[in-house]
């Protein structure tokens, strides 16, 4: 190995400590909030508990863990598990080694490229009316255009969604709107202005319309379905799927935008109730009143092979978080590739705090017959 490679390793790794090191103290900072620490006090470890995460964490990763997040799994699940895998270490750690080279997740998880993939997978997406990429703009058929062109046919636009393309997460920088000759009717923005504040890489999009059984939760936001997949010893594998569903005025649907989650089991059925990021659960929506249990979202059940296909485009990548919607005509509906950033935990939590879920059996379901 010449001493240009030795020097240009040594800079990487490193530069790879630091970034390690910079997202433990990420997900540590997130238990400065009360919120957080509310629910911590809510579970106690027994010795027995602590003996056993340490004895696990030493055996498989080397050294011990702080006890944090399997205590807060425990405040929200109502179980322990020493298996759980924490936050501390999911991002920072195994989604970085999963995804390498890292050059390869920066590319994929360009919303504006999503679509080649999809087409690929024969899974419908939602269509792009205008893009930008690094700068350049390109109308619906990948055309370049000019400022000028572009802002022109900003002014014909009328129902759209917008949202950044590059280093967003949890809905940060989307909003529905309806404008009428560049004005969005309920906030007066002119479209000139959002394009502004979007940056050099965004998408402004056609209005998605989901199944009855999805919108029916609560029509004011694009419910979606949260899907894991992920490569491990030569097998591409799915875990659970959990549901995110908007509430209030909100047109997005995380959690950390005021959303709740709740589990899915394979047949699209919903768990007894939905979380919120900091534990407060409901049994029904609280905006629509739409009760949980048993609720079968229509056409889940093909979310799941729709998600292996477009992971199977992508085998550079170990890992992605997918959000689905189902479609008007109860198909599948990819809307993004999560491929750094992804969060398990909703789902998995729930998967232990439901053990029965996959034998629930469907009360209601809107448009299917059932």
């Amino acid at each position: 190995m010449s001493l240009k490679t030795t020097v240009k390793n040594a800079i990487y790794d490193v530069t790879d400590d630091l970034l390690v090191g910079h997202a433990h103290k990420v997900e540590m900072a997130k238990f400065r909030d009360p919120k957080r620490t509310a629910i911590l006090e809510q579970a106690d470890l027994t010795d027995g508990q602590k003996r056993a995460i340490d004895d696990f964490y030493v055996e498989n990763y080397g050294k011990k863990i702080p006890y944090t997040w399997h205590r807060h799994n425990l405040g929200i699940s109502g179980n322990f598990d020493v298996r759980f895998f924490p936050e501390l270490l999911f991002i920072p750690e195994f989604e970085r080694y999963m995804n390498q080279p890292s050059e390869y997740a920066t590319v994929f998880e360009d919303k504006n490229l999503l679509y080649l993939f999809a087409d690929k997978a024969d899974v419908r997406t939602t269509r792009s009316l205008l893009t930008r990429t690094a700068g350049i703009y390109r109308d619906a058929n990948m055309k370049e255009l000019t400022e000028r062109e572009a802002l022109d046919f900003a002014g014909s636009v009328r129902k759209c969604f917008a949202k950044p393309t590059v280093g967003t997460c949890s809905g940060q920088g989307c909003g529905a709107y309806d404008f009428d000759d560049g004005v969005d009717r309920g906030t007066g923005l002119e479209i000139k202005t959002l394009l502004d504040e979007l940056g050099a890489d965004f998408s402004i999009q056609e209005p998605i319309t989901c199944h009855r059984s999805i919108s029916a939760l609560h029509p004011e936001s694009v419910n979606t379905l949260r899907v894991m997949t992920y490569r491990w010893r030569d097998e591409l594998r799915v875990l659970p799927m959990l549901m995110r569903i908007g509430c209030g005025k909100s047109a997005v649907d995380n959690a950390h935008a005021g959303g709740v989650f709740i589990g899915v089991s394979d047949q699209g059925l919903l768990a007894p109730s939905a979380l919120t990021e900091f534990n407060e659960r409901f049994t029904k929506h609280p905006d629509t009143g739409v009760v949980f249990d048993g609720y079968r979202i229509f056409g889940a059940e093909k979310v799941i092979g729709a998600a292996r296909r477009m992971h199977a485009t992508m085998p550079q990548v170990g890992i992605v978080s997918w959000d689905f919607t189902v479609d008007e005509d109860g198909e599948p509906l990819v809307i993004e590739a999560n491929i750094r950033g992804g969060d398990p935990y909703g789902y998995l939590r729930w998967r232990m705090a439901c053990p029965g879920l996959a034998t629930l059996r469907p009360t209601s379901c809107v448009g299917c017959g059932s």
